[in-house]
């Protein structure tokens, strides 16, 4: 049940095997179909908490911390992006977590109503952190060893509750603070009342009494000999057992008189009042605890990919209940080579979802107080139109960062569903008086008018150093425009036919046409660059082509042949440079709509499995970019130096990737850091001398070792 030392041959093991086995790029293949089902967050193993009004935790591969408020269903990113943050914990309108922004390991506060941060402790090594109400309690270790605090959040004072110097797992109610203290050689229940100012011992004896929560008056805690569930009455002085079973038992919690631990793998809820206890979910990831708040525990399982996922189960209704604005609808999905995006559609507002396809990771990056639609990404950016403010909104992947790119005191009224991205380009219209065409550089906020017309176009496409639209110039009729970005010149390559909307590749502009004369319906046209020619590029004798999108070399486009009924289309990816079908196909079962291509991927909403989901596949490999940098991370400066905890990088699966960036030189090892008998080791050092390496390994705790490195 406990999370057990990692052994030092273990841990060489380890760094052998992230050395040199490495990780692909990107976690999924070409023709391999990705479902995104974001209903449940993916979360780190740092910690998750839940409240009358709120949950938190932290999304994997972020620093921020995710609040989710549960009525609203909206998120709010908090605390700083560059520093570790773990143990986050929520209580009324209040967030806790330790953080190392300042070098070791501190404990921060966060005042939801005030939107503020504050600092609790200064130059801290903290370990074990809860709040309830206006109390936060948490371990401090210092050089009179490890003791409990105690913050009043009303009046702004710190008390240390704890005199042994041998506490640890704080846990905090109204009117006491508990803890397992090992001053008499094995751990026992300690408690202190706070009006009263009195330290006082609850439960010692045999065995060691680990992990206490407490609820008013009532602990419960776990016995580590007999593996068994109790429970202490302060006021009563009385000890009970709640549990008789064999199996290993952990991470008790307790709020009024309800109670949820782990049974080996299994989450079991019990009702004080009863004699047994009940599994409600199996199989659940066993290193992080489940928190129980009123009739709902949330907890943590890992998927079939063994990404770890947040759920939340309704004790009442005896089912999960969706968690997260990401449990909307999906609508509206736009595609790069790395990131997909969509909308999520929810009753109470929508949210737009990022998902990183080499991380295999979701989270929502528009604001609660926004009304998003129709976001689209390329490169670093995804863009969309915030029905609340009538403005194009640009979210930074890179920095994490949301700007408003349209301002109506500027005279600026973009269309809601006229814009597109590429690159830092994009291309959009503004229909404050007529229908201006405009490219504004997202990098340096320039915008640029480039034409003026006398309505909205049909449509309008940027990519690379052109942009494209379709004017109407008849009843019936319009015409397709390029425009080349560079020289600042408009060319009319194909003038006043049936056609609705056209698309720019690698080297060519496509698009659909008819006529009224026309036996073969829809056809696929296309104009050549670099001949400055057009020429037919699919026709078939009977049926329709519609709707071409295109993306470097691939057309994407609507297809009615193989169909009974003229209104029943499918779609089909078609390579416009070797004039064929791609080999690439989705599954035969796949219930299509809402196609879009981008990057090397097409992106669709699937409703093969009932419920409407998000689907992906890529039909090349990803072009070179420098878009591999984090999300929200800036590069280090040259010559900044960085430290890590060795495991961190190990469970993040970061090691390698590290290793690569610095090169052996600059990766250094550190052990027994902070005191007379510091060693360190480079890399190439550890290369050359394994078995010294091992040694160090064996005699140090591994979750002291640390990874320090030079840009």
């Amino acid at each position: 049940m406990k999370r057990k030392p990692m052994q030092g041959l273990m841990a060489a093991a380890l760094l052998v095997s992230s050395l040199w086995t490495g990780t692909p790029a990107f976690a999924n293949s070409v023709g391999e179909e990705i479902k995104i089902d974001a209903s449940q967050p993916e979360i780190s193993e740092d910690g998750f908490d839940i409240s009358k009004d709120y949950a938190v935790w932290k999304v994997e591969g972020e620093k921020t911390l995710t609040l989710y408020n549960l009525s609203k269903q909206t998120e709010l990113k908090i605390g700083d992006k560059k520093s570790d943050k773990t143990s986050p914990r929520v209580d009324g309108k209040y967030v806790v977590w330790i953080d190392s922004r300042n070098g070791g390991s501190d404990v921060y506060l966060y005042d939801i109503a005030k939107d503020e941060e504050i600092r609790l402790t200064k130059d801290s090594s903290v370990s074990g952190l809860e709040i309830t109400g206006k109390q936060v309690a948490w371990a401090d270790k210092s050089d009179e060893g490890t003791d409990i605090y105690l913050y009043n959040i009303s009046t702004g004072d710190t008390t240390r509750v704890s005199t042994s110097g041998k506490a640890e797992s704080p846990t905090v109610g109204d009117s006491y603070v508990a803890w397992a203290d090992k001053r008499e050689g094995n751990y026992d229940i300690y408690y202190y009342d706070i009006e009263r100012g009195v330290e006082k011992a609850a439960v010692s004896g045999k065995g060691d009494q680990i992990e206490p929560s407490i609820y008013n008056d009532k602990i419960v805690y776990e016995n580590s000999t007999s593996q068994q569930i109790y429970q202490y009455s302060i006021s009563g002085g009385k000890n009970k057992q709640l549990t008789d079973s064999s199996d290993s038992k952990g991470f008790v919690h307790i709020f009024k008189d309800r109670v949820v631990y782990l049974e080996d793998d299994d989450l079991v809820y019990h009702q004080l009042n009863k004699t047994f206890g009940k599994e409600i979910v199996s199989n659940i990831f066993d290193e992080v605890g489940p928190r129980l708040y009123e009739d709902y525990v949330l907890y943590a399982k890992k998927d079939n990919n063994k990404k770890l996922r947040l759920s939340l189960y309704d004790l009442d209704e005896q089912e999960v209940i969706p968690l997260g604005t990401t449990s909307g609808k999906p609508i509206q999905p736009d595609a790069s080579d790395r990131y997909v995006v969509y909308v999520a559609e929810a009753k109470k507002g929508n949210a737009v979802i990022l998902y990183d396809t080499e991380k295999g990771t979701s989270k929502t990056i528009s604001s609660e107080d926004s009304d998003p639609e129709r976001a689209v990404v390329s490169g670093r950016y995804v863009v969309w139109y915030d029905q609340k403010e009538d403005a194009l909104v640009a979210y930074d992947i890179r920095k994490g960062t949301t700007k408003q790119i349209t301002d109506e005191d500027e005279d600026q009224e973009p269309s809601d569903k006229l814009y597109e991205v590429d690159g830092d380009n994009l291309f959009w219209v503004n229909i404050n008086r007529r229908a201006d065409l405009m490219i504004t550089d997202l990098a340096t906020e320039k915008t640029t008018e480039i034409e003026s017309l006398k309505s909205e176009p049909l449509s309008i496409d940027i990519y690379g150093n052109y942009a494209a639209w379709v004017a109407e110039t008849g009843k019936k009729t319009a015409s397709v425009y390029l425009y080349e970005i560079d020289e600042q010149d408009t060319t009319e390559i194909r003038k006043n036919v049936n056609v609705q909307s056209a698309q720019i590749g690698d080297d060519f502009v496509v698009w659909s046409e008819t006529s009224d004369k026309s036996k073969t319906g829809w056809d696929l046209y296309r104009y050549n660059m670099d001949r400055q020619r057009t020429d037919l590029l699919m026709r078939f004798n009977d049926r329709d082509q519609k709707n071409p999108q295109a993306s470097r070399n691939m057309v994407l486009f609507e297809d009615n042949r193989l169909t009974k009924k003229d209104n029943d289309f499918y779609y089909e990816l078609y390579d416009a440079e070797d004039g064929s079908f791609s080999d690439v196909e989705w599954n035969e079962k796949a219930e299509m709509s809402s196609a879009r291509i981008g990057g090397n991927r097409v992106v669709w909403i699937d409703e093969r499995d009932g419920d409407p989901v998000v689907y992906t596949m890529a039909f090349a490999k990803p072009q070179d970019s420098d878009e591999e940098e984090e999300p929200g991370e800036e590069k280090p400066e040259p010559g900044e130096v960085k430290e890590f905890k060795y495991v961190d990088l190990l469970n993040n699966n970061t090691l390698g990737k590290l290793l690569k960036e610095v090169g052996y030189n600059n990766f250094v090892y550190v052990f027994f850091e902070g005191t007379d008998e510091e060693v360190t080791m480079t890399m190439r050092e550890v290369v050359n001398d394994k078995r010294r390496f091992d040694n160090y390994m064996k005699q140090s705790d591994v979750d002291e070792v640390v990874v320090r490195v030079t840009y």
